[in-house]
């Protein structure tokens, strides 16, 4: 939501991340009615997804780690495969035929029942969210409402405002990340919001209010000083 001369959006908890169970439960039920694919694709679908959310909201996974991993999961794959046709080592291969002959079947009710439970839980988190987490960025301020008051207000004066995606998963499923305040000279930290979803939409929101509603050069002058007299009295 933006009007002329502000910004909103919400931060969410980690609860977010569940929307993928939630639409997938009807999809799947539907692909299985209409016999789009068989039971055990559907249930291999919503096993990774299941796996993916899980890790979505267990681990914080940054660019560096991912890398790591693939980098990993490529070389462990290379070894695999040289094992399999020049040792002749198929304990792997094994593992593979296991996973292979489960034959998981789908159930349509199952996913229906995940579905709806979430689907409540997820609208209560939703105007929870709304009531509670709500930020408001003015030409002026930067201010965090709760239900029924303003918790917090950044005057604005000359902020810098950045962005950063500390977990893959998280803007993979979301295009969520942080959305962190410093002062003007881009030292002090002032406020880190995170879970934002929509990230760099958010952005562009934020930076086309900021660039129409310039702050003065006299306005970064205070901040500096008022920065400065802050680290002498800590």
């Amino acid at each position: 939501m933006t009007r002329k001369h502000e910004a909103v959006f919400y931060t969410y908890p980690k609860f977010l991340f569940c929307w993928p169970l939630i639409v997938l439960g009807p999809l799947l039920a539907l692909a299985g009615r209409w016999h789009w694919a068989s039971g055990e694709t559907l249930a291999w679908i919503y096993g990774i997804a299941l796996i993916v959310v899980l890790v979505t909201l267990g681990f914080d996974l940054n660019r560096n780690y991912a890398v790591f991993w693939l980098v990993l999961i490529a070389g462990a794959w290379v070894g695999i495969l040289w094992l399999r046709d020049v040792k002749s080592v198929r304990i792997f291969s094994r593992i593979y035929q296991f996973f292979a002959g489960l034959n998981p079947e789908y159930s349509p009710r199952l996913g229906a029942m995940v579905s709806i439970v979430l689907a409540v839980l997820y609208a209560v988190m939703w105007v929870w969210t709304r009531l509670n987490s709500k930020w408001r960025i003015t030409h002026n301020e930067f201010e965090h409402y709760q239900f029924g008051r303003m918790d917090d207000s950044l005057a604005r004066g000359a902020k810098r405002v950045s962005t950063s995606y500390p977990d893959l998963f998280e803007l993979l499923v979301c295009l969520a990340g942080e959305l962190v305040i410093y002062d003007s000279v881009g030292q002090r930290e002032l406020r880190r919001i995170p879970h934002v979803p929509l990230l760099p939409l958010v952005r562009r929101k934020i930076d086309r209010l900021l660039e129409a509603t310039a702050v003065t050069p006299e306005e970064i002058e205070d901040e500096a000083d008022h920065a400065d007299e802050g680290d002498r009295n800590a």
